[in-house]
């Protein structure tokens, strides 16, 4: 069928979307979501269909943006349209659904669709909902790395071994990354690391590193840095490595799944793309961390661990609390505040103490350090100066202000101080309403906007002290940001509960007494 092409301004999907009207659709039998030949010149694209009575006539046939940018349509008014079958891949996607095993061939197809844009939304969500509903073997978990770091773009360093480290997330603040990475380039030791943006959270290491210096780099670029200083902070998107799992992660947070086969294989594939040797995962687990259960979290680790010696990757896994936030700041520009007060030797005592932990354990797993002694020398490095004068030559390579001090980092123009109602103790954290209060407040978009903390988990406070700020830059994300506070994102108790007075009562008229004489 011969139809009139119509150029709609409308970015709606990563895959090739066509709209046509309902009756053209009958004349070639195509129904919603299935797929079509769109021929126009020399290009042959299979395109999902959408359907419609009102934004295309009968006889045309809109191309949404993506399509638009993939196909010259300055050669043809017209294309040429077809049936077109589904890819076998979502043949596989179906055979998961019903419990069945995927070869590594099948796993393959899926992962290669995925990359070329093949399959649509919905059958990634079949795709993520068959391995949250049936899991995924070790061996299944292992072809679907392989596949996904065939697929993408992989860092050749040449200065080895090469080392890294990784959190699977749920805890605020938590900026380890940024002390880490600078403690061990300050030893002379290669850490080239890649890291993502926020998804669901105030910040991630990204956001936060942005607040000094770029962060987007290509494959080449980033080679060239480390090679030069040994080390790098960068965003992971300005490189592709492992692509299918970044649109994997699109399909999965909307949806709210977070199955650990993928969460394994996530991780794994982009530690062993960056040339990964030796790789320290941090495990937080909490009652709104993504990991509730030590057992379950010692069960991950020891995945973490029997498929990285699958991969020729030394790994080892730190099960840590997750119950509070890491450091005082939450939101990009607080916790860059954090963190370089940390490498300036001051800073929130818990961010320096997890990152030098972290730090220690890479330093024993590469031989530099006796075991036990890792941490000593990652506070040493801190102590000396030699981690921040690596940050700061970070900074400098990745194009940011290298002399840049803690207090000319701007925050919020707004500020809500929150004071403690009475006098207590401070027993809990929630760390699920402070990343959504911090969102509220405007971050990770506005650098600025976020939460500071003025006490931890477990301290004395005061009736009237200062609890928290909030910051932004504009006052009314801080109205948003106090409506959220229904829910109360830290818990003061109160030592004692009341004071009963009364007179003493004799044993007559006690309540006590019987009716027996």
């Amino acid at each position: 069928m011969l139809l009139k092409i119509k150029m709609l301004d409308i970015e709606a999907t990563d895959y090739p979307l066509v709209m046509m009207h309902k009756e053209d659709a009958k004349v070639i039998g195509v129904r919603k979501l299935n797929r079509v030949h769109v021929k126009v010149g020399d290009h042959d694209v299979v395109a999902v269909v959408d359907l419609t009575e009102k934004i295309v006539s009968k006889g045309e046939i809109g191309l949404y943006e993506y399509l638009c940018q993939k196909i010259d349509t300055s050669c043809s008014f017209y294309a040429e349209v077809s049936l077109a079958s589904p890819p076998d891949s979502v043949h596989f996607i179906k055979k998961k659904l019903d419990g069945y095993p995927l070869s590594k061939e099948e796993i393959r197809g899926i992962i290669g669709d995925t990359v070329e844009n093949r399959l649509s939304d919905v059958e990634l969500s079949a795709f993520v909902s068959a391995i949250y509903t049936r899991g995924l073997s070790n061996e299944e978990v292992i072809n679907i790395i392989k596949s996904m770091i065939s697929t993408g773009q992989t860092l050749d360093i040449k200065r080895k071994p090469v080392y890294d480290k990784h959190c699977i997330g749920g805890v605020p603040g938590n900026r380890t990354t940024m002390v880490v990475v600078p403690i061990l380039g300050a030893a002379g030791l290669t850490i080239p690391k890649t890291s993502s943006r926020a998804i669901s959270s105030a910040a991630g290491t990204t956001d936060t590193m942005e607040v000094f210096c770029n962060v987007s780099f290509h494959k080449d670029e980033i080679e060239k840095i480390v090679d030069k200083i040994g080390c790098c902070i960068v965003w992971g998107g300005g490189v592709d490595l492992a692509i299918a799992d970044d649109k994997l992660i699109k399909i999965r947070f909307p949806l709210g799944l977070d199955p650990q086969s993928l969460l394994l294989a996530s991780i794994l594939a982009k530690k062993k793309a960056s040339g990964s040797d030796k790789v320290v995962i941090d495990i937080p687990v909490g009652k709104n961390a993504k990991i509730k259960d030590t057992a379950i979290a010692k069960k991950l680790a020891r995945d973490f661990i029997t498929l990285g010696e699958r991969l020729e990757m030394e790994i080892k896994c730190m099960i840590t609390y997750g119950e509070k936030p890491v450091g005082r700041g939450i939101g990009p520009a607080l916790e860059a505040i954090d963190v370089l007060n940390v490498l300036d030797g001051e800073g929130p005592q818990d961010l320096r103490d997890k990152s030098c932990e972290i730090a220690g354990l890479l330093f024993e797993m590469g031989g530099k350090a006796q075991r036990g002694r890792g941490k000593d020398i990652a506070e040493e490095l801190i102590d000396s100066g030699k981690a921040l004068s690596k940050f700061r030559e970070i900074i400098e390579e990745q194009g940011g202000n290298s002399k840049i001090k803690s207090d000319e980092i701007p925050v919020g123009a707004y500020t809500h101080t929150v004071k403690s109602e009475v006098e207590g103790r401070i027993d809990f954290m929630d760390t699920r309403l402070i990343n959504m209060i911090a969102r509220a407040c405007g971050a990770p978009d506005d650098k600025g906007a976020g939460i500071l903390f003025h006490v931890e988990k477990g301290e004395k406070v005061s009736k009237g002290q200062d609890l928290f700020t909030l910051y932004s830059d504009k006052e009314k994300r801080i109205d948003d940001a106090l409506r959220a506070l229904d829910g109360n994102p830290i818990g003061v108790e109160k030592v004692i509960y009341d004071v009963v007075e009364g007179e003493l009562t004799t044993f007559e008229n006690s309540w006590w007494k019987t009716d027996k004489e």
